[in-house]
């Protein structure tokens, strides 16, 4: 029993380290703990969960002994449509055929829930929550550099290091020319520039302007439209609501970036043949036009699929079950075409789209609401308010969003990070 205290006391008094490790390990690819040993169950994500489960049962429990909720009323409301959020998705499990898929999903809704809860009843330092998106976007730029300059190399270490589930796609993306890595690092552009707009000192400036590009290159040499797009519109809306002010510096920081652009473009070109600005323009029929024809086919089939099962859904998870037998696809171990085809016919690409089809339509209503909410609340703060760090949280949280418009949300990494930054707005 004198242990158990002893062990209580000390996850209470480091509560907060313990919350930011556990945040920065979502927020870098998962990998194996205990090399040579390779368990899904020894991963870096799953220490992340089991450290954020034991913040949960003790803020829980100090929450339980006072007998009332001591967070503001934002909060209160913020996690009131969790509770809603979540019980939606639960209960798309009675429309579910394949519950294995279902938990499979769902246990990257409940520890997203698990975090809310414990940044919403601890006191987070809002700037380490900000240093820490940063470090884990840093670490993932060496991590992208090597896939890059060194796929083979890569390769053989990620077989030994690296989660097999995430190095699986990690691969097949390679054989497509593509920097697959899903950290969503384009969300902590905003906190950069807040940072760099409050300095005087040119020099300081132009060092976090190298930062910045830490986060941009590999966004630019990843040859996915949808990390391009991330990085527009998180670099045009930092510039103009963040740095609006400071013309010069905004002007000299655009033409820098353009000139990296253009560079990487060329570098593309060397290495692979094409680049994004090839992927824009839909220069290759397979890769470019016909995923973007998929994708739209994948509208009509969630629609059907979610006005055949308006209540509850398909289930999530359940997308890639319920497809007509025409459009599913035998996985074939030997042709990683047909994996990644496989892999990407588990989900519509869009979140409005997954909502729809596998939590029901009352489900894909409270998202609308949600979403409508979000904006409205936003827009006033970024109109009206003072605060440039809420600002840089808002820019962030929706340069996130843009990324479910075009991508499946299945992810511990995403759903967490959803949460978390509507906390800090």
């Amino acid at each position: 029993m004198l242990f158990l205290r002893k062990v209580i006391s000390w996850l209470y008094k480091h509560s907060l380290i313990l919350f930011l490790v556990s945040f920065f390990l979502i927020k870098i690819p998962p990998f194996y703990l205990f090399f040579p040993i390779k368990s899904a169950l020894l991963t870096t994500h799953s220490l992340s969960r089991a450290i954020i489960l034991s913040l949960f049962a003790l803020v829980f429990a100090r929450v339980l002994s006072r007998k009332r909720l001591n967070i503001a009323s934002a909060n209160k409301q913020l996690l009131t449509f969790f509770i809603i959020y979540f019980f939606f998705q639960s209960i798309s499990i009675i429309g579910s055929t394949n519950i294995s898929a279902f938990l499979q999903r769902y246990k990257d809704i409940v520890f997203p829930g698990l975090f809310l809860f414990v940044i919403l009843f601890t006191q987070n330092n809002r700037n380490k929550i900000i240093y820490t998106l940063l470090a884990a976007s840093f670490f993932n730029f060496f991590y992208q550099m090597l896939m890059f300059f060194s796929p083979s190399f890569f390769k053989r270490l990620g077989e030994n290091f690296i989660y097999f589930g995430h190095l699986e796609l990690v691969n097949i993306n390679l054989e497509r020319a593509r920097l697959f890595i899903e950290t969503y690092d384009e969300i902590a552009i905003p906190f950069l520039f807040v940072i760099m707009a409050k300095q005087k000192d040119k020099r300081v400036k132009f060092l976090i302007f190298l930062l910045f590009l830490l986060i941009a290159i590999p966004s630019l040499l990843s040859n996915f439209r949808s990390r391009i797009l991330m990085l527009a519109f998180a670099f045009l809306a930092s510039l103009i609501l963040l740095m609006g002010r400071q013309l010069a510096t905004s002007l000299s920081i655009l033409f820098a970036f353009t000139v990296v652009g253009y560079l990487t473009v060329m570098l593309l070109n060397i290495f692979f043949g094409f680049s994004f600005i090839d992927r824009f323009t839909l220069q290759h029929e397979q890769e470019d036009v016909r995923t973007v024809e998929l994708r739209l086919k994948n509208l009509g089939t969630s629609a059907e699929m979610g006005l055949a099962s308006p209540f509850f859904g398909v289930g999530l998870g359940n997308y890639y079950d319920n497809l007509p037998a025409q459009k599913s696809i035998t996985l074939s171990l030997f042709d990683w075409r047909r994996k990644e085809a496989q892999i990407a016919s588990t989900n519509p690409h869009n979140i409005l789209a997954q909502t729809f089809s596998e939590t029901g339509v009352i489900s894909f209503l409270f998202y609308i609401f949600l979403t409508f909410l979000f904006v409205s609340k936003d827009f006033k703060v970024l109109k009206h308010g003072q605060d440039d760090y809420k600002k840089a949280f808002i820019i962030s949280f929706w340069t996130l969003y843009l990324y479910s418009i075009f991508n499946p949300t299945t992810t511990l990494t995403y759903n967490s990070l959803f949460w978390v930054l509507r906390a800090m707005i």
